[in-house]
């Protein structure tokens, strides 16, 4: 019997202390059952300079929980060729691979790459061609798309899904497509997420397409079917898959009957339904820019992060919380850009 109770108290030191440790935390409810940490932090670019100039481009790390003021660890610093402008620089063209630890940054309009691995500290630059944009990893492999028409479709709206080489920045195409176009389709307000499964999605103006990769095929859905330049103007940014499934974005209603800035939910399995409202912008009193913007989601803690350009010399970062509607946020006289969650 005293060998039995010796063993229970061991089992029970050794129980206490793994939940003790830095490598798990552990469910109350199921204390034999280790998780693993989810705060590992964002991601993010920022960069100063005038356009012309010669620009620093900086890449760190903030911890979480996010407290203000921001701590920015620094990763790596690199100056730039003069033709870098902070209007040129990227706004959703970034992309963050948890399998290696590695970061690509896209600067389209310069026609190059960056890869960024974090570990060693150690940049690559890729010279590319073609009009692609909105990066997304999906199981360690990178894929983009690309719109004809020097990246801003006409009607019918042309395109193709990329994957992009991680080493040498070259491109595979691996379907073309197209769809009848209502509204606005193009790379510069192309944004991406993926469901890390085998389906990946990409947005512009109020078109939705759709990529499977195991069938290797796409669909486009018309998120506003009535869409009217002046009686039902809408546009989508900002896209995201929320740990329910979901899709979120940010939804930017101006016409002659509604003014509205809110990030939405849209049923990943009615796509066609209206969006639900998860967060108001204008009633927060927060204006956002969908030319010069960035966004990331944190699928651990339901965070919504934005990271969005005032003006020539100030941009604002914004976490909210979807839960509560409580938003953290601050403002730089830098540029902030291509924010990651190291969680997705």
């Amino acid at each position: 019997m005293k060998t039995y109770n010796y063993l229970y108290s061991l089992l029970l030191i050794l129980l206490i202390t793994s939940c003790n440790s830095d490598e798990v935390i552990c469910n109350t409810d199921e204390p034999d059952v280790p998780q693993t940490i989810c705060d590992t932090g964002l991601l993010i670019m920022t960069s100063d300079g005038s356009p012309g100039a010669i620009t620093t481009f900086t890449l760190d790390s903030i911890q979480k929980p996010v407290n203000t003021p921001l701590a920015f660890n620094n990763i790596r610093t690199d100056t730039q060729q003069d033709f870098f402008g902070v209007y040129t620089n990227p706004s959703n063209y970034d992309a963050y691979n948890r399998i290696n630890d590695t970061y690509f940054v896209e600067f389209p309009t310069e026609q190059r790459i960056y890869k960024y691995d974090i570990a060693t500290q150690a940049r690559q630059e890729f010279v590319v061609a073609g009009f692609y944009s909105a990066p997304v990893f999906n199981n360690g492999n990178l894929y983009a798309i690309t719109i004809d028409n020097f990246g801003y479709a006409s009607n019918p709206a042309n395109f193709s899904i990329e994957t992009i080489n991680q080493n040498d920045g070259s491109l595979t195409t691996l379907i073309t497509d197209s769809f009848p176009l209502i509204s606005s389709f193009n790379w510069e307000s192309m944004s991406s997420a993926t469901d890390n499964l085998e389906n990946i999605f990409f947005v512009s103006g109020t078109n939705l397409v759709s990529f499977n990769i195991n069938a290797t095929s796409t669909n486009h859905t018309e998120l506003v079917p009535t869409f009217d330049a002046f009686d039902n103007n809408q546009g989508f940014y900002g896209l995201e898959l929320r740990n329910n499934g979901n899709l979120l974005a940010i939804r930017n209603r101006n016409d002659n009957l509604v003014t509205s800035l809110e990030l939405v939910e849209i049923d990943i399995n009615n796509l066609t339904a209206t969006p639900t409202v998860i967060f108001d912008f204008m009633v927060n009193n927060i204006a956002l820019n969908s030319e010069f913007y960035s966004t990331t989601y944190d699928a651990c803690d339901d965070m919504y992060y934005i990271t969005s350009r005032r003006d020539a010399t100030t941009t604002d970062f914004y976490e909210i919380d979807l839960v509560t509607s409580a938003v953290k946020t601050e403002n730089f006289d830098f540029y902030l850009m291509g924010i990651e969650s190291k969680n997705n």
